[in-house]
């Protein structure tokens, strides 16, 4: 440890950096975008220089004076071969710099990436500290007190979000980390049952909230502040969170390959602004994908696939899959006019029926939520019967209506919105859908046994046959 980090721990010292910080975290965010580009486009030369000659830079076409749109669309197939096998001529730093981090296998098989230590302590002290104090903003002011516990519930290392608190840990003196990261789940969901009245704020899935803590307290608790990942959730049910918990609900984007690069928005629930200081992010429109837009360009209202460039890493013009629509062009208590973000959808998870349509995971969401079902959380399948393909959804539900009602709610949203599945019912004369309903409990149970590399999650559409037969065996066994 060196001796500012000694320093820092000095309790007068520590209490007085963390006023100093509240009052300076969000500047960043404050500069005009403009500027922000500007700082953007010489971090990006800066890297060029150093990928310029590496095997990764080699393949990529990186040179200097390259403009970043010149290069391709990358993907994790163009990495992988320099990660299962690295060589000190393919990096831009040293091989004793960089860390092995694991991604989720729950839908498809586990990843492995090459992260520099330097990019993970970046993600914390700028990123992840603002999300931190972003967390217990009320909307006035930042209400973090010296020495509050902050509840996490992720997994343990190697995946990203531990490592990233244990850094955090170790790096920061403002606040407490609980419980041990390395509990398992069910473990970590026991203890802030029993513990929640020395919890200060929290990051947990509304998931686990509704079908696990809030039956289990059975009154309202008072939380400075809580980030829910299952955003789509936390909206359905943020009425009811929001009255348990006493705080507005916020959420923010990370993954394995962006690391911590979001903070939350203030002005907007569950909406989050992306961090600048972490790479470029270009959006590709999704009516026209075919040339991305730069963050001063994005519209009100419009989706767009991320295509991230990391400044410290070797990750360049990497496309995410994963879709946002702009809900702000800023945040007024922030102020700031970066715009503001909700995640939308996993661009790759589609059901296709009858070679005839697409249905997409937000198209299910939406449907539930015109339709008003209320719902813990659900997966889909797709099974042929009577030689035609049936949408199964199976469903934890919370509500009084009966299977059909369901069923038929959600098959008239779909015919009423969806063209190609309006033509599929017209022309094969059937109604695609079929709602299977689950015991309550059986989605908090199956999470219990993810070992994701964040936040564990039920993939909705396309979960891998491995992890669908776990849960066919946890149904049984309710």
């Amino acid at each position: 440890m060196g001796l500012l980090s000694k320093i820092i721990r000095i309790p007068t010292i520590s209490k007085m950096t963390l006023e100093i910080l509240k009052k300076r975290v969000f500047k960043p965010f404050q500069i005009p975008l403009e500027e922000i580009i500007e700082k953007q486009e010489e971090r990006l030369k800066k890297k060029f220089r150093r990928m310029e000659g590496t095997g990764i830079g080699k393949k990529l076409g990186v040179h200097r004076g390259v403009k970043l749109q010149e290069l391709p669309i990358t993907s994790y197939e163009f990495y992988k071969p320099f990660y299962d096998n690295p060589s000190p001529n393919n990096y831009m730093y040293p091989l004793e710099d960089y860390i092995r981090i694991k991604t989720s296998g729950t839908s498809g098989k586990e990843k492995w990436f090459m992260v520099t230590r330097e990019s993970m302590l970046r993600s914390f002290r700028e990123t992840g500290i603002t999300v931190v104090l972003g967390v217990f903003h009320d909307g006035e002011k930042i209400t973090l007190d010296h020495g509050d516990n902050l509840y996490v519930n992720m997994a343990p290392g190697p995946f990203l979000g531990s490592t990233l608190a244990s850094m955090g840990a170790k790096e920061n003196p403002f606040f407490n980390f609980v419980p041990n990261l390395n509990l398992s789940y069910k473990d970590k969901v026991q203890y802030f049952i029993l513990n929640h009245e020395r919890i200060d704020a929290a990051v947990m899935l509304a998931s686990t909230l509704v079908s696990q803590v809030m039956p289990a307290i059975r009154k309202p608790i008072k939380l400075k502040g809580l980030l829910v990942p299952d955003s789509n959730i936390g909206k359905t049910y943020r009425d009811e969170i929001e009255k348990f918990a006493g705080t507005k609900l916020k959420n923010v984007y990370a993954s394995t390959e962006t690391r911590v690069c979001t903070i939350p928005s203030i002005q907007y629930s569950l909406g989050f602004i992306f961090d600048w200081r972490r790479g470029v992010f270009e959006f590709l429109p999704e009516e026209n994908g075919k040339k991305s837009v730069a963050i001063d360009d994005v519209k009100f209202g419009e989706v767009y696939q991320l295509v991230y460039t990391d400044f410290q890493g070797e990750l360049t013009r990497y496309g995410t899959k994963d879709s946002f629509i702009c809900v702000a062009k800023g945040d007024d208590i922030l102020n700031t006019d970066c715009p503001v973000f909700k995640f939308f959808s996993r661009s790759e998870k589609t059901i296709i029926l009858q070679s005839f349509t697409r249905i997409s995971e937000e198209e299910l969401l939406t449907a539930f939520s015109e339709a008003g079902i209320p719902y813990i959380d659900f997966t889909t399948r797709v099974e042929v019967e009577g030689g035609f393909e049936y949408l199964i959804i199976y469903l934890e539900y919370v509500g009084s209506l009966t299977v059909e009602k369901i069923q038929k709610s959600i098959h008239e949203q779909l015919y009423g919105k969806d063209k190609d599945y309006h033509d599929l019912v017209d022309f094969f004369d059937y109604v695609p859908i079929k709602i299977r309903l689950v015991p309550r409990g059986v989605f908090a149970k199956y999470l219990e046994g993810i070992p994701t590399g964040g936040f564990p999650k039920v993939d909705k559409i396309n979960m891998s046959d491995k992890e669908f037969e776990r849960l066919m065996r946890l149904i049984k066994e309710q």
